[in-house]
């Protein structure tokens, strides 16, 4: 369902006219261009970042993208991922109205290797539950650092023996800037933010500045940058945490399930209803602070010695809050009055519903509130030597350390339940299948004595992740043809994830607590006046029908967790993401680079071979029994890229190489994760230490004119030959009883928990990940970009940066079919401005669990459109003005064939205002 192409057809056609009509003009116009060639201009500002990129691509061996940084701390967008997605072949996913993670021709982000001035790292940090939690794979977080801190991203999507191992879709180097950069003299910069945002109606700074020195005799340097920025954004919306069938307990009158009309929406019927309906808040507190510094020495002519430093914390707290009605496992506690079925989607589109509490006390209406506190600091040092032993002999050495701690100590949930029976309560989606009408029936939502306090969760859990590198090779002139090179390098990488639950040592019900007493009857603590406050003003801009709740009573987190001690409570280890992997690798390599002519042809590239060994240590908990599991592999890694030189402004380049991947984090634990919301039956994933590194063959070529000064029309297709995929073994469904699991793995107030609780002993269905067949994807990228110079006035001050991909794959899924990014921009001596556009199809992100589609996970398509300016009032002083998310896009998550919405929420449109100084 979410494979086909969801590109409105407007926005193509704009951007396919606008690419034409460019093009068109660049041929017509092209010799009064080449007339002008002999005229020096000067270009600076984002133009002139376009044009030193271009000449990183045009100058590599290899098919390479690049961005580099408008002026001195200032880079074309606020989020180092938002800049990422206008490099042709990527995508990007986005959490609180921000760039997370990268898709790079078809492949997430655990395919794609992250460089720091040349060594590997990783930065991890969480989410919502919708948004993806807790990062415990190998994916980059991007919004973990400031734009700031950067002054050049490099992409490379071919590989070549001198380049480590370990990506299947990309290379991204991200380079802080040194003191050498800048010359003789001190150099200084400073730039200063206040955002608003039109959601959250709340004002935002945002400070940058560097500082750099060289002597005179630019022998020895130093340099400091400090990026700071301080962010509240709010996203609301409606939910409904994916949809289901079930079991009512009466419809129309007559119990089930003798009842005439039970059938036609039971669990056999496949008819679908939300699992949790709700309307919901989400506010989002984000502190980012982030430094660099550098030592350059250049104790010879011959000899270039850099030590970098890169710190990064990422602080952030972040309120959730949502009124809803659990559906999900509970339907044996509503009875289902009126009910209107959409054959097209095969749901319940619209019912009346009257809902009594559960055995245990607790009620399937409630007002919900999640409270997290979260930090990733990140710490980088990096040595590197140049040496030139003769001017044919050069040799460099690269050591360094990183470490990127994520803690999450507290997530709290704290559960305000209805009490007593429930009249009337209906949802309606036939009018809007995205913002239903929503009536709580007899329930005043802003009443808090018609609510008590019920249940309690908190699971503090951490990610840690640390890189140390060692790096030696030798680069030798064999003759004006031939370089030869050759190195060693061993890298130790070392991951470790935690979690904790408290809700799993004493039960989740808060009258069940320690130390708690909750008056005689009563189904939980009675809401006092500290225990809640009340959320109003929901749902502008969200398009609601206008009779839905703006304001309802939510917890008082603080307050209501020392109410129940839950701090005090020793948390019970939450095996799954209990676990650590430590690996090993040592390479070696050869190349040799050539520059040659075939015939007339001038003929440049590379051609070498990697070897790498790869020792895995991987430790989980097997029936709360630490388990750890050792083993080795290699890979023989050979390359080829060539360019072919056809003409000066005419190249073709060909690549193909052996790559591989190492597994997913998640799938090497001895271990295993439960499912214990979904079912029967319910899933157990078990992990699989003695999987293989994904390995592939990639095949590329590029065609690339540069038809004119800071011109390029380039057309690349790409192939990736996959040959050892991961599939899931045939699964086995047994008794929990019969499983070997551990009786309290389920947590408490799950499905699972609550039928093993009532006597129950529910199927669970056991899967292992296993060494799969073969997969490829596919597909091309279209790049067009120009300065508008060959026109009259004003219009010569215009240009165009666009890029087009197409991906396809039968096998793997995470990425969209269609992708576009597209700038328009206007720059002259002192204004330049600028819209960018950012689209990508639905893609999905979990298959469907059989040929129906039922079950399907996926994001709709997105289109971003954001605006940026500067003015320069002196030649010290710039004025900037920028307009994030113009159209205040809605992240869209869907569910099933049908595209029923899963999440639907948004976050307003950013403007922010500024100042930027350069001394």
């Amino acid at each position: 369902m979410m494979r086909r192409s969801n590109m409105p057809t407007g926005k193509l056609r704009l951007l396919a006219g606008c690419a034409t009509a460019s093009l068109v003009l660049g041929a017509t116009l092209g010799s009064a261009a080449q007339a002008q060639e002999s005229d020096v201009i000067v270009v600076q500002g984002f133009r002139s970042s376009l044009a030193q990129a271009l000449d990183v691509k045009r100058d590599s061996n290899g098919v390479v993208d690049a961005i580099v940084a408008e002026d001195i701390a200032a880079f074309p967008d606020l989020n180092l991922a938002e800049s990422i997605q206008r490099i042709p072949g990527i995508s990007i996913n986005r959490v609180a109205g921000e760039g997370r993670q990268i898709t790079v021709r078809g492949l997430g982000a655990d395919f794609t290797r992250v460089r720091i001035n040349g060594m590997e790292a990783l930065s991890t940090t969480g989410g919502s539950d919708a948004s993806g939690g807790s990062n415990r794979g190998r994916g980059f977080d991007f919004n973990t650092f400031a734009s700031d801190l950067f002054n050049q991203i490099r992409v490379t999507k071919t590989t070549s023996a001198s380049m480590d191992e370990g990506s299947l879709g990309a290379t991204v180097d991200l380079r802080t800037a040194r003191p050498f950069d800048y010359g003789e003299g001190l150099t200084a910069a400073f730039s200063g933010q206040i955002g608003y945002n039109s959601l959250s109606e709340e004002a935002s700074p945002r400070l940058a500045g560097l500082m750099s020195w060289v002597n005179p005799d630019e022998t020895f340097g130093a340099n400091l940058s400090v990026a700071f920025s301080d962010r509240t954004i709010i996203e609301e919306g409606f939910s409904t945490v994916r949809w289901q069938d079930g079991n009512f307990r009466s419809v129309n009158g007559v119990a089930c399930p003798a009842g005439p009309d039970c059938a036609s929406i039971d669990t056999n019927s496949r008819v679908y209803h939300p699992r949790i309906p709700r309307y919901g808040r989400l506010t989002n507190e984000q502190e980012r602070l982030g430094i660099t510094g550098g030592l350059q020495f250049r104790p010879s002519e011959r000899t270039t010695v850099s030590l970098d430093a890169l710190y990064s914390s990422f602080d952030a707290t972040r309120t959730e809050n949502f009124l809803e009605v659990f559906f999900r496992s509970q339907e044996g506690q509503i009875d289902v009055n009126s009910v209107t079925l959409n054959s097209g989607l095969n749901i319940m589109d619209s019912g009346t519903f009257d809902i009594s509490a559960n055995a245990n006390g607790t009620h399937p209406i409630r007002s919900e509130g999640r409270y997290d506190e979260l930090s990733t600091e990140f710490t980088q040092f990096t040595l590197n030597v140049d040496h030139d032993f003769s001017d044919r002999l050069r040799g460099n050495f690269l050591a360094g350390t990183v470490t990127s701690d994520f803690d999450n100590p507290i997530q709290t949930t704290i559960l305000f339940d209805a009490v007593g029976d429930v009249t009337g309560y209906s949802y309606d989606f036939r009018n809007n299948i995205n913002t239903p009408a929503i009536d709580f029936g007899s329930l005043d939502v802003t009443d808090p004595s018609q609510f008590a306090f019920t249940e309690i969760r908190d699971r503090p859990q951490s990610v840690s992740n640390s890189f140390d590198t060692f790096a030696a090779s030798l680069e030798f002139d064999a003759n004006e043809t031939w370089t030869l090179s050759g190195g060693l390098n061993f890298k130790q990488y070392d991951f470790e994830s935690r979690e904790a639950r408290r809700e799993s040592t004493n039960g989740s019900i808060v009258c069940a607590l320690p130390g708690v007493s909750c008056p005689a009857g009563a189904t939980g603590l009675p809401i006092t006046a500290g225990l809640f406050t009340t959320l109003t003003g929901f749902g502008n801009d969200l398009g609601m029908p206008t009779g839905n709740d703006t304001a309802w009573i939510v917890p008082n987190i603080q307050a209501a967790a020392a109410a129940a001690g839950i701090y005090n409570i020793p948390g019970t280890v939450r095996s799954g993401n209990q676990r650590a992997v430590s690996e090993e690798d040592l390479g070696a390599f050869f190349q040799a680079d050539f520059n040659t002519q075939l015939g007339d042809i001038p003929v440049r590239g590379d051609v070498g071979v990697r070897y790498v060994e790869t020792t895995t240590t991987a430790t989980g908990l097997v029936s709360g029994t630490e388990v750890t599991v050792e083993r080795s592999y290699e890979d023989t890694l050979p390359s080829l890229n060539l360019t072919f030189e056809m003409s000066e402004d005419f190249l073709i380049r060909f690549g193909v190489a052996k790559v591989m991947a190492r597994p997913s984090l998640g799938n090497l634990t001895p271990g295993g994760s439960l499912d214990s919301f979904n079912g029967p039956p319910f899933r157990y994933n078990a992990g699989n230490p003695g999987l293989d590194p994904y390995r592939a063959t990639t095949y590329d070529a590029s065609f690339e004119w540069y038809f004119d000064n800071e011109a390029l029309f380039a057309v690349s297709l790409f192939y990736k030959d996959v040959s050892s995929f991961f599939t899931s073994s045939q699964s086995v469904e047994v008794a929990f009883s019969q499983s070997g699991l551990p009786a309290n793995l389920p947590p408490a107030s799950s499905p699972l928990f609550n039928l093993i609780q009532a006597g129950g002993d529910p199927l669970v269905e056991i899967s292992q990940v296993s060494n799969g067949g073969s997969a490829s994807v596919q597909g091309f990228e279209v790049a067009y970009q120009q300065p508008f110079t060959f026109l009259p006035e004003p219009f010569h001050n215009f240009g165009f940066q666009g890029n087009y991909t197409y991906v396809d794959s039968d096998e793997i899924i995470g990425f969209s079919p269609n992708a576009y990014n597209a700038t328009l921009y206007y720059e002259n001596e002192r204004l330049s401005a600028r819209i960018s556009s950012a689209y990508r199809d639905a893609y999905v992100t979990r298959r469907a669990s059989s040929s129906t589609g039922r079950d399907e996970r996926g994001v709709d398509s997105s289109f971003n459109l954001d605006f940026a300016s500067s003015y320069m009032v002196n030649d010290m002083i710039d004025l900037t003005f920028e307009a994030i998310n113009l159209t205040d896009e809605f992240e869209q998550q869907i569910f099933d064939a049908g595209n029923l919405p899963n999440v639907y929420h948004h976050t307003g449109t950013e403007f922010l205002f500024g100042i930027r100084a350069t001394f």
